[in-house]
């Protein structure tokens, strides 16, 4: 795959449709346009350009030349508006957002994963986008359907989604073929599951989980890496949970119900893995090996399509392919995940920034974002840009694609993160941290006195 996204190369691809895209009579009357001629004798009248802030934690590589070239393009067809850029790390970004809207200089875009939308939406923080979208056209449906709900509340639009991720199981068909483990089918289930983890964790000495004389001081591969089974860091931990037949929240967002047999399951199914089989790497034993699955640490892996795109980036020695995740009593699911653009409420340039967020969530940017095959789209019609033409899964599109179109008998599912997403965060890992690191088995301890702290953050 060509790495190399020239801005000529660029202006090239992205002027496809770009008639379509409708932004600027809106920009030149909310920012005042560029010059407007008249007849002879009629003086010219300059408009002053306006500059909008941009923040986004594009900040290598692929995707901050392609963010750069996204804003030359813009200002090109909207010379009344300059976009200044500011490219964060991710993890400086999700540190500094709250500093940066709590004063100073409010930037006008931001990037707003699902995981911190709601917090920074209810509590005001956030534009509300419908009347913008009713205003211009700018239809949900168009949009894969299980994003806006994730981005909204009681009729409010927070963001607009801007990328996707469908989840599925990787896995690794070398390691499967040598233990003699047959791979997972479209409909494997949860005991499947199980006993393939088990059965892939192998010492080095080439015994089984499953062999009394396994020893779990020399593993040489586990059986799948580490799924924290719990709502506060992925949507794919709803996925496994919805399996089960629970759920982590009331239709209300006013108490959990982590204390529900399901739940107690689906809790008790991953410590088991963790700490009774040993079939999970511990952060500590897979440190410096980087990605667990891709470096051969794992046989199985929970990921989303970009998975694909860094095995074919790495040249992995081995075959994988992907399937759904394993069903359960309670069905079998599809956990989608995306980001979004927002705009702060006290962002000084509101229409502005609406044309922008427009311009990055319309059918040619989204198109050629998918295009590059390591992230995903929000549109539904451009989806199938995502599908790379040399991948060894055979099931990439069925898993990765589909689902987000409508054209699955599984169910799609997002999460809508609550508001204080980030003290129910802490909460979970003050009760649940001893859990996962096999300090403890009191799993429905644990899950007590999380309920009852995080209801009363519910409910305040």
């Amino acid at each position: 795959m060509n790495q190399k996204l020239s801005r000529r190369l660029f202006l090239k691809q992205a002027s496809l449709g770009a008639a379509m895209l409708g932004m600027a009579s809106l920009a030149a009357c909310s920012a005042g346009g560029g010059s407007q001629s008249r007849s002879a004798g009629t003086p010219t009248v300059t408009r002053r350009q306006i500059t909008i802030k941009f923040i986004t934690p594009a900040a290598l590589g692929l995707e901050r030349t392609m963010y750069e070239n996204f804003i030359l393009k813009f200002q090109d067809e909207h010379p009344e508006i300059k976009v200044e850029v500011s490219f964060e790390a991710w993890d400086d970004y999700m540190t500094k957002l709250p500093t940066i809207l709590a004063g100073g200089v409010i930037p006008d875009v931001i990037h707003q994963h699902m995981s911190i939308v709601q917090d920074y939406g209810q509590r005001g923080a956030l534009l509300d986008l419908k009347p913008y979208m009713d205003r211009d056209g700018i239809r949900p449906e168009d949009y894969i359907p299980a994003l806006f709900d994730a981005f909204s509340n009681e009729g409010k639009v927070y963001a607009i989604p801007k990328d996707s991720a469908a989840w599925g199981v990787y896995y690794n068909k070398q390691m499967f073929d040598k233990a003699g483990v047959p791979y997972p089918s479209l409909d494997w289930t949860l005991d499947d599951f199980r006993e393939m983890a088990i059965a892939l964790t192998i010492d080095r000495n080439g015994r089984p989980a499953s062999d009394p004389k396994f020893d779990p001081r020399r593993i040489k591969q586990w059986g799948f890496s580490w799924l924290v089974p719990t709502p506060t860091d992925s949507e794919n931990a709803r996925g496994f949970v919805r399996a089960f037949g629970g759920d982590w929240y009331n239709k209300d967002y006013t108490e959990t119900l982590i204390t529900q047999p399901p739940v107690i399951d689906d809790f008790t199914f991953f410590h088991q893995l963790r700490c009774q089989h040993h079939a999970a790497p511990s952060p500590s034993q897979a440190l410096g090996q980087g990605d667990p699955f891709r470096s051969g640490l794992t046989a199985m892996a929970v990921a989303f399509h970009n998975m694909d795109f860094f095995c074919r980036q790495e040249n992995v020695r081995f075959e994988y392919d992907v399937t759904y995740l394993p069903k359960g009593p309670g069905g079998q699911y599809v956990p989608v995940g995306a980001s979004g653009w927002a705009i702060p409420a006290q962002a000084p340039h509101k229409e502005e920034a609406w044309e922008l967020v427009k311009y990055l969530t319309s059918e040619p940017v989204q198109r050629y974002i998918g295009q590059q095959q390591r992230w995903g789209v929000s549109l539904k019609d451009a989806v199938d840009t995502i599908v790379p033409e040399d991948t060894p899964a055979k099931n990439f599109k069925r898993v990765h694609v589909d689902p987000l179109q409508g054209r699955t008998d599984r169910t799609v599912i997002s999460f809508k993160f609550p508001a204080n997403q980030s003290k129910i965060k802490e909460i979970y890992s003050g009760n649940f941290d001893p859990i996962w690191n096999c300090d403890s088995t009191d799993i429905k301890g644990a899950a007590s006195r999380t309920k009852e702290q995080v209801d009363a953050v519910l409910r305040s």
